[in-house]
């Protein structure tokens, strides 16, 4: 096995696969995810109207990958608004700058927008997604993160519902939406509550896997309703550009 070094943890390098390059032939209108390797394990983007569960544990890079996904179509002519119920703005752009300097720009000629949302109330929040998203016509859409929406609900049930109409109301806006969720630390879920992933059309779940002192991260495509996927781990790595996955590679056996 190969190792590489990163922040004094030894990363395992992947293992090189024969290329899969079947195309879709499903007819499906896609919008391309702008993450290297990405769009080619969608098999050419995510369905279009589709909301996707972006999962994984802290420090996984759902962020990055998020916004990603909103500063590749900010580029290519679609609005793309992120909208926060714990970081500030400031903090998201800071961040995200370590790997694309030009996201302020991208602000600037509001292409892209990121919308702090006080947690008041379920019909509050609800109310500010819908409003910023008819102002800008968002053809993006992030919600980071859906698990607070446990601030309103007593029960699992409910959060499913409100879940459910939150995703309805992006998909009557023409929206695609990406719903940012997490992982218990320790726990063989996708989500915090077991519920996020039978709300959405996709999911895509963030891991950072261990072995005898040796990490490795890596993406998968839980699922993506009415189109085909690669359905294995891909391994993946934070570039200085943001993430890139290795979609024709495979997890170290020792890893």
């Amino acid at each position: 096995m190969v190792e590489k070094k990163n922040a004094g943890q030894k990363i395992a390098a992947p293992v090189r696969l024969e290329k899969d390059d079947k195309p879709d032939t499903s007819g499906i209108k896609r919008m391309q995810f702008g993450v290297e390797g990405l769009d080619e394990a969608l098999k050419g983007g995510i369905p279009e109207g589709d909301i996707t569960l972006l999962t994984g544990t802290s420090g996984t890079g759902k962020t990055t990958l998020a916004m990603q996904f909103l500063a590749y179509g900010a580029r290519h002519g679609q609005k793309g608004i992120y909208f926060t119920l714990e970081e500030s703005a400031n903090d998201i752009i800071q961040q995200f700058s370590v790997f694309d300097k030009g996201i302020v720009d991208l602000i600037a000629t509001q292409m892209l927008k990121i919308v702090e949302v006080p947690t008041v109330d379920y019909d509050s929040v609800k109310a500010i997604l819908s409003s910023e998203i008819d102002a800008m016509e968002a053809k993006r859409v992030v919600i980071d993160s859906i698990t607070y929406f446990q601030m309103f609900f007593a029960d699992v049930m409910s959060i499913r519902k409100a879940v459910i109409e939150v995703a309805a109301m992006l998909k009557a806006r023409g929206s695609v939406g990406i719903f940012v969720g997490e992982i218990p630390y320790g726990e063989n879920k996708l989500s915090a509550f077991g519920v996020e992933e039978f709300a959405t059309d996709g999911v895509i779940a963030l891991y950072l896997l261990e072995k005898q002192g040796t990490f490795t991260r890596a993406l998968r495509i839980v699922k993506m309703r009415s189109t085909k996927h690669v359905m294995k781990y891909s391994p993946i790595d934070i570039t200085e550009k943001g993430i890139v996955v290795y979609p024709n590679e495979k997890i170290a056996p020792d890893a």
